[in-house]
């Protein structure tokens, strides 16, 4: 099974809907880390200070680099933060922050209809969002000695992969960024050139 194409925003999109005469306005817009998450709410927030709540959902990355969160904002829990999520995760979107508005119009839509309401605005949104493909990187570290230490620099400018860190100690410990999908065929290659002595896998989690 191939992995999944994903996609990642360009530019901001806003798409509203009524029900009920509650107005939903969802604002999906490109992020490249937390603090962009937070610049964001606070400039919707500040824009649409009389509305009733202000619902997202944020993601970052794909797979075991993934990171995300959701937000109800005073809406019963799952209705709103959740929805939104879900959306985001089946349309294979991700470095994107969606916030969806709500201005109350009197009538309740109980718990289905407002994860009908916060999930669907999203929906019919995403489609009409400008999008670019998003190719999945991973990290990978090598430690070798002195004279293999070109092998790995060889190997990570044909593999087209990006020289993270490197130093130079007893031995050498090189940290690189690569597409996931060359991720396994660079390893291998690495560990035959090297006749085994060189074996590339994921940097221990920092304390």
């Amino acid at each position: 099974m191939s992995d999944p194409t994903w996609f990642q925003p360009i530019e901001t999109y806003e798409h509203q809907i009524k029900i009920k005469a509650s107005r939903f306005i969802a604002v999906i817009s490109p992020i490249k880390s937390e603090d962009d998450v937070q610049d964001q709410l606070a400039e919707i927030k500040k824009q649409e200070y009389t509305a009733n709540h202000h619902c997202f959902a944020w993601r970052l990355g794909v797979g075991d680099e993934e990171n995300w969160r959701v937000s109800d904002d005073g809406e019963p829990a799952g209705t709103a933060g959740k929805p939104i999520y879900q959306m985001l995760v089946g349309a294979n979107v991700t470095n994107v922050l969606a916030v969806v508005v709500r201005y109350f119009g009197g009538t309740k839509l109980g718990k289905g209809g407002l994860i009908r309401a916060y999930g669907g605005v999203v929906q019919e949104a995403l489609p009409m969002l400008k999008k670019q493909r998003f190719v999945p990187r991973v990290s990978l570290e090598c430690h070798c000695d002195f004279e293999h230490a070109n092998l790995v620099y060889r190997l990570i400018e044909q593999y087209d992969a990006k020289l993270i860190n490197q130093d130079y100690g007893e031995g050498v410990m090189i940290q690189l960024r690569i597409k996931k999908e060359k991720s396994d065929a660079f390893a291998w290659d690495l560990h035959e050139l090297s006749q085994g002595q060189i074996k590339a896998h994921s940097p221990a989690p920092s304390k």
